[in-house]
Order: C-alpha cells, then structure tokens, then sequence
C-alpha cells in the first residue's frame, strides 16, 4: 500500500471540480484507491459521490489517498503529478 498527502490550500476548501480531479485520477488505476480525512472520515475515492458524501473538506485540512493493488505505483505517480498541475 502506498500513500500520498495532500494539504488543501483552496480558500473554498475542496471543490466540486476538486474533488471530480481526484475522482477521475483515481479511475485511472485498477488498484483500490481510499480517500482518508483527519476526522476519520474515509470514502472510496473512485465514487464522487461518496466522496459527496463526507463531511465538508475545509482549507487546511490533510488530505491522505491510499493505493492498494497491482498498479498502486502508477497511481501514486499520477496523483503526485496531478497535485503538481492543480491546486487543491
């Protein structure tokens, strides 16, 4: 399993179109991948609709995405380099 952070900086806290960013790398990847909040709030992060369905994601809060599967590497990359791209 591997893991990625990210702090959300966003004045409006995490989007609508924030969130559809991070839903559509995570359909990328054939592995599992789970959205975990600090509250311990979790969601399967390939569902924007579970991701809907979290308590409201404010600016500062620590964002941790779990790969877990065959290309959990790929996704790793892919989320990096999405977070290098946009701004959360």
């Amino acid at each position: 399993m591997k893991t990625v952070k990210i702090k959300v900086n966003n004045m409006g806290g995490l989007t609508s179109r924030s969130s559809a960013e991070l839903v559509e790398e995570a359909n990328h990847h054939k592995c599992n991948v789970t959205m975990k909040l600090e509250n311990g709030d979790e969601c399967d992060l390939k569902s924007i609709m579970n991701v809907f369905a979290l308590s409201p994601i404010d600016t500062g809060a620590l964002i941790t995405i779990e790969c877990d599967g065959a290309d959990e590497d790929d996704a790793v990359e892919g989320f990096n380099k999405l977070c290098s791209e946009y701004s959360f």
